[in-house]
């Protein structure tokens, strides 16, 4: 048979395993991680240098062991495939398909294609043409067989009159010849057969004579055609593995309850060796020269916990002596001159295919013979946290990471300037971990913009190996706003206490029909009673953050450009600002992206400085907007509140109402509009930027009695504000606000 090469080998650096002899040259076990040798306790040595492992194709389960190379079953979207890998080089054939299926001749190179009745011998090892036998020639009442020999066969016949037989078939230059075995009881209900050692078969049947309706477990001679070994179990059986020398079955009284027994050919199982185990469904079995095998699926994401029998543990048949020879488990198959073959993975060099034979001192070791490429030690594969988070765009943000095997995943978000956290688990699906983040902190305050580390800490679900700990960054974005001093994107509130304490004030859900909430304040300062007007503003001096103008009793006014967690030093503006009675910004009045100021005199004269964006020099010189404006006693910018152009100013006259002036974005203002009256009774009117980030503008206002309300602009100059919300403030100190 011709054989093709389809991949190739890569060189591998890793701790390798104890070497054994192998008829396809040096294999060893590849460098997915640091560790120690791949090998058990007590082996005589082990090596530290690099070598050369193939790299196998990954997803496929283990089937078949051969002289030199293994056979892997694969199924992707439903359509399954087999394929023959050779040890020496990693290249591989792959099989055909069809509708039939692949069984190998233990201890060989030969596997047999199985279509119907119609089975192939293909010898992998070798360019010989393949041999058929086709068990429909013999007539009716035969099976699919399993190969014995080269040309043979041991398959099951219907006999038509009743009952079955099994039956060695053998391929002769005359044809078919079946002969039956001997040495089953009469009418032996033959439940599962198979060929697990040369020159053995083993079978399970029901004996009619017996009431336990539990199968019996016999060894058939191939050569002798008869039944050498009959065991009953005294439970239902799982896996059988057969040597020269010993049986062993898992024996499962219950789900999750299971004994390994061990019993010599020659022997019974009174006199067995048993090994009773928990958390055990599932568990195989193989044999090597004295020792027993065993494990369970433990590798895979969906499995359910830590289990000490994930992966594969060796028990000596001779003593008590019980180590673990991998550390995980998918399938074993037996390999030639008592080996086994085993696809699992050590947390030193990973998912492979590993040859496991007593080494030198008798004591079984484990040597890579393939690798997956995968490690089995829990491994961020990669990260898929976006680098820049921009949640004016995207809210929330995706934050995933991908892993080798499934996790108990949480990830510690750190703002990098403030040092605050935020706490998130991890939604694991497979080998990915996930969860959303709508760039808040746990207490609803939005988290800062800029710098922002994460560290992902995940636990492997099935309990192998170490946690993963890794780290990164990213960046959170968002426009900057009016109002807001510690730069997440969201407008403050500003307060004085009667001791000078300036402090600054998250308002959070604004954006529901609930209270509004203030979150624990930030103080900004003391000493702030030196000033009779604090007037917040948006970017006044040119920088990405929002600033603060203030003005002392000798009427100077002062710029506190804002630095995104606090105020830089003041710088004078220039004096004479006295002459003011009520002074606003944080809006754009003319149109150019610029924060413009507006003051009205004593005279009652309103003037626009317009800004320059520089913090030598913020405004430029004042022009003259109207008179009359001493009829107000609160004026406020309020940014764009009800859908003109540019900024909006809202004024409420002595008598109590409240109204609107639209910007017309070029310093002037339309006429205005009434609001509505009633709000005489509160103490402070103020333009608060956007809380609940739709867009608009909104208005704080302080009532002498009930204290603070919001007021959402709806961008409709008809009804410019929302019902009234009243704002829980237990946070907030006594004293003026902004």
């Amino acid at each position: 048979m011709r054989h093709h090469r389809s991949t190739a080998p890569r060189r591998l650096a890793a701790a390798a395993a104890v070497a054994l002899a192998v008829t396809a040259g040096v294999l060893t076990a590849p460098a997915v991680a640091a560790g120690p040798p791949v090998a058990a306790a007590g082996s005589a040595e082990s090596a530290g240098a690099q070598q050369e492992v193939p790299v196998i194709q990954d997803g496929g389960t283990l089937y078949a062991s051969g002289i030199s190379g293994f056979l892997t079953w694969h199924s992707t979207d439903g359509v399954s495939s087999s394929v023959w890998t050779r040890y020496a080089d990693g290249s591989t054939t792959a099989l055909p398909h069809g509708t039939g299926a692949y069984r190998h001749l233990r201890g060989t190179d030969v596997l047999v294609k199985v279509d119907g009745l119609v089975h192939t011998f293909l010898d992998m090892g070798a360019d010989a043409e393949p041999v058929v036998m086709d068990l429909g020639t013999l007539g009716p009442g035969y099976q699919a067989g399993y190969p014995v020999g080269p040309a043979s066969l041991v398959t099951v016949w219907s006999n038509p009159s009743g009952g079955e037989e099994l039956h060695l078939v053998t391929a002769t230059t005359d044809g078919l010849r079946a002969e039956p075995v001997t040495g089953l009881p009469a009418g032996a209900d033959i439940t599962s057969f198979s060929a697990p050692s040369p020159g053995t078969v083993l079978v399970r049947y029901a004996d009619p004579a017996d009431t336990t309706a539990i199968s019996r477990i016999a060894l058939v001679d191939t050569a002798r055609a008869e039944r050498v070994v009959d065991v009953a179990p005294a439970h239902p059986t799982g896996s059988v593995a057969v040597s020269a020398t010993h049986l062993a079955w898992v024996e499962q009284p219950t789900s999750s309850t299971a004994t390994v027994v061990v019993m010599p050919r020659g022997g019974t199982p009174a006199t067995a060796l048993r090994i009773p185990l928990t958390k055990a469904g599932s568990v195989k079995v193989q044999l090597i020269d004295g020792w027993v095998l065993y494990g369970k699926g433990g590798h895979d994401p969906s499995s359910a916990g830590p289990n000490p029998l994930y992966g594969v543990t060796a028990r000596s048949l001779t003593g008590e002596t019980s180590l673990k020879v991998l550390d995980t488990y998918t399938a074993s198959a037996t390999g030639p001159d008592g080996t086994v073959l085993v696809q699992g993975g050590t947390l030193a060099a990973g998912e492979g295919m590993y040859r496991v034979a007593p080494g030198p001192d008798g004591v079984p070791v484990a040597q890579q013979v393939a690798s997956t490429g995968r490690p089995t030690a829990l491994t961020l594969l990669g990260s898929d946290v976006p680098a820049v988070m921009d949640f004016d765009k995207q809210n929330p943000a995706i934050l995933a990471w991908r892993l080798s095997s499934g996790a108990i995943a949480t990830a510690t978000l750190t703002h990098v300037a403030t040092g605050r956290t935020v706490r998130l688990s991890l939604y694991s699906s497979g080998g990915r971990v996930e969860e959303t983040w709508d760039g808040e902190f746990d207490d609803d305050v939005p988290g800062p913009n800029g710098a922002w580390t994460w560290r992902l800490t995940a636990k492997p679900g099935n309990g192998i190996g170490p946690n993963l700990d890794a780290t990164g960054t990213f960046r959170v974005q968002r426009a900057a706003v009016p109002h807001d001093f510690d730069d997440n994107g969201l407008p403050d509130v500003l307060g004085l206490s009667e001791n000078g304490t300036f402090e600054r004030h998250t308002v959070i859900n604004a954006a529901t029909d609930w209270y509004a909430v203030y979150a624990p304040s930030t103080v900004l300062g003391t000493g702030w009673n030196v000033y009779d007007r604090i007037v917040p503003t948006a970017n006044v001096g040119g920088a990405a953050h929002a600033d603060i103008l203030t003005r002392d009793r000798t009427g100077v006014l002062w710029l506190h450009q804002g630095n995104g967690t606090g105020l830089a030093h003041r710088v004078k503006v220039g004096g004479g600002w006295q002459i003011y009675d009520q002074i606003t910004s944080a809006a754009d009045l003319t149109g150019d992206g610029r924060t413009d100021l507006v003051a009205t005199d004593k005279t009652g004269v309103l003037w626009l400085y317009k800004g320059t964006g520089n913090a030598t020099f913020p405004f430029a010189a004042r022009t003259r907007v109207g008179g009359g404006w001493n009829a107000y006693n609160r004026i406020a910018a309020v940014g764009n509140l009800a859908g003109a152009p540019a900024g909006d100013l809202v004024a409420r006259d002595r008598d109590g109402v409240l109204w609107l002036y639209l910007g017309k974005g070029d310093g002037t203002f339309a006429s205005r509009t009434r609001i509505g009256g009633g709000w005489g009774g509160f103490t402070q009117i103020i333009g608060v930027g956007d809380q609940d980030r739709d867009g608009r503008g909104d208005l704080m206002a302080v009532h002498e009695q009930t204290g603070p309300s919001l007021y959402r602009g709806t961008g409709d100059w008809r009804k410019p504000l929302a019902a009234r919300q009243y704002m829980y403030d237990y946070h907030l100190p006594y004293g003026i606000y902004y």
